[in-house]
């Protein structure tokens, strides 16, 4: 799902570094060509508000596509014809030029850049934003609707740590548990990541219990089933093994190797299971 404050940011950061190549573009061409720091400035501002781009155009690829985009996003967005002609045709002058100037080593005279920089700044402080706004209603409208109106981007991140957690300390289960208890390295890492995947539970246990305007306290996960959010054995078999925290974070504090391979056998899954019964509660049809 679309992370409209994250695209704010990136916007609002764009739009900065725009406005002061076009402040320095103002002084007119001829004071541009005789003023050394200009072209500088100027590229220099043009790299950093491209960055910007890129981030929202990656960003707005994955919701098209659905698949993650790493690089060279403003060419490939340009490609897939959601803005105008126009802003496409500056978004690939944009990308030429930076490939020209990063990749190619390739330097602008000030008559080259002044014209380049200007072209691109006109083109995207007049019509990027709007068009992007309506870019970005359109996609949210074909979005799911929220049953509980929560921050989506940090519970997928929160959940991409449980689920990464819980990989990791399967591969050690994986292994005989004689094996496992006499191999401290196991025994270690196992305690970090349970911790890792105890404190994005409870992160996100304690955000939906704010969203249904609930204070959040110990007893986070016994409050989540009572609000029938999540069954009453996740809630219990969570809270219980949420009661470790501080052992397991302690490196000072023993527990004993063989109780926490066979907790573990029993734990891992039911994080994966609270994973399943939040989506569930989270995008269930309101109507």
């Amino acid at each position: 799902m679309l992370d409209v404050q994250f695209l704010n940011d990136k916007a609002s950061k764009l739009v900065l570094f725009l406005k002061k190549v076009d402040k320095i573009l103002k002084n007119g061409k001829e004071a541009f060509i005789k003023t050394p720091i200009y072209p500088d400035r100027t590229q220099y501002y043009l790299i950093s508000a491209y960055n910007e781009l890129e981030e929202i155009t990656c960003h707005i690829l994955k919701e098209i596509t659905g698949e993650k985009h790493k690089g060279d996003c403003v060419r490939k967005i340009a490609g897939e014809q959601v803005f105008s002609e126009k802003l496409n045709r500056t978004l690939v002058d944009y990308s030429n030029y930076i490939s020209r100037v990063m990749e190619d080593n390739f330097s602008y005279s000030p008559e080259e850049l002044y014209a380049v920089a200007n072209e691109i700044t006109k083109t995207l402080l007049g019509i990027f934003i709007k068009e992007l706004a309506s870019v970005v209603k359109e996609i949210k409208s074909r979005e799911p609707k929220l049953a509980i109106p929560v921050n989506i981007k940090k519970i997928q991140d929160h959940g991409k740590a449980i689920k990464s957690s819980v990989r990791k300390i399967s591969n050690f289960l994986n292994f005989p548990e004689e094996e496992f208890i006499n191999t401290p390295l196991f025994i270690d890492r196992a305690r970090y990541f349970s911790v890792v995947a105890i404190d994005s539970s409870l992160w996100i246990c304690r955000h939906i219990i704010r969203k249904l305007k609930k204070k959040p306290d110990k007893n986070c996960f016994l409050r989540l089933s009572g609000e029938k959010i999540i069954t009453e054995e996740t809630g219990r078999k969570l809270q219980e093994f949420s009661a470790l925290r501080d052992t397991l974070a302690d490196p000072t504090k023993e527990y004993d190797p063989k109780k926490l391979y066979r907790t573990l056998k029993e734990i891992t899954p039911v994080f994966l299971k609270f994973l399943s019964e939040i989506s569930k509660a989270i995008f269930k049809k309101t109507g």
